[in-house]
């Protein structure tokens, strides 16, 4: 989505707002705002003031009275610059104001956090499935809209099925994106819990998570025995018997046998030199 599109259609003015008569965009997809970065703008908008306006637009009401008074204005693109300038003491700031609706509002917050590179992944994905939410947009037309292939927003999205503690713990070691969706390949938040805690200790690396997902994947299903590998054949061995008693009690047994369904039945061997003559006779 193109933010320049927006300003161009819908810019009101350039106005100079007491900084107290803003308030944050409930929709900021970036919840963690580095403290040292904060201050270093901080001292540079001392030094030579803030060169590019914050985009604001008017607040809605709100729906039930509070104690506080509202903020008249909600920002839109440019958060960090207006903390910076509180920090830094600036009591007003030049600020672009805005007609856009909620959806506008939350598109352009996401897509200026996106090209800044400001977000972290689990930030990008909960920004994302909240535009989901609030518009009748398919996964389709928001990769569309963000400039995004269809898988990477799914993957993005994926990412939400781990718990809070999880994404705490892997934001807190500064672990990737990969690491994270290796994690996915375990069902349960418990094995999952177990994984990442060594992953922690033990430093590894994204591609040693992945293979440690997996091995366990396999042990916990493992492939039908169709998909196995097939054992390797035995070797048929071959019986040589030297003893030729065998091979006369076998004649013997089947001439009994046919004696004993009524038939005449009898044999003999006759022993010539170095060979066994045998003769079985059976009377029809």
């Amino acid at each position: 989505m193109d933010i320049s599109g927006i300003l161009t259609r819908k810019k009101d003015k350039t106005l100079l707002l007491p900084i107290t008569d803003i308030a944050p965009n409930p929709l900021q997809p970036r919840k963690a705002f580095d403290e040292s970065e904060l201050r270093s703008l901080a001292e540079s908008l001392r030094c030579y003031g803030i060169l590019q306006p914050i985009v604001v637009k008017r607040a809605p009401p709100l729906p039930f009275p509070r104690a506080a008074p509202q903020a008249p204005y909600e920002i839109i693109a440019g958060e960090r610059r207006w903390r910076a300038a509180a920090l830094a003491g600036i009591k007003k700031i030049p600020c672009t104001l805005l007609d856009a609706d909620r959806t506008e509002s939350a598109m352009m917050a996401l897509t200026e956090n996106l090209q800044r590179s400001d977000l972290s992944f689990f930030e990008e994905a909960v920004a994302m499935q909240n535009l989901l939410l609030m518009t009748s947009m398919t996964q389709s037309e928001l990769a569309r809209m963000l400039s995004v292939s269809q898988p990477t927003l799914s993957n993005k999205l994926r990412l939400l099925k781990l718990s809070e503690r999880e994404r705490t713990l892997i934001t807190e070691n500064r672990l990737s994106e990969r690491h994270a969706r290796a994690l996915l390949r375990l069902e349960t938040e418990r094995e999952r819990m177990d994984l990442l805690i060594r992953v922690i200790d033990e430093g590894l690396s994204a591609t040693e998570t992945e293979r440690i997902a997996e091995e366990r994947q396999k042990k916990k299903f493992p492939l039908p025995a169709m998909q196995q590998k097939p054992a390797a054949a035995k070797p048929i061995r071959k019986v040589v018997i030297r003893d030729m008693r065998f091979f006369f009690n076998t004649i013997d047994k089947a001439v009994r046998l046919l004696s004993d369904s009524g038939f005449s039945a009898d044999w003999r061997k006759t022993e010539k030199g170095d060979e066994y003559e045998v003769t079985i006779k059976v009377r029809k």
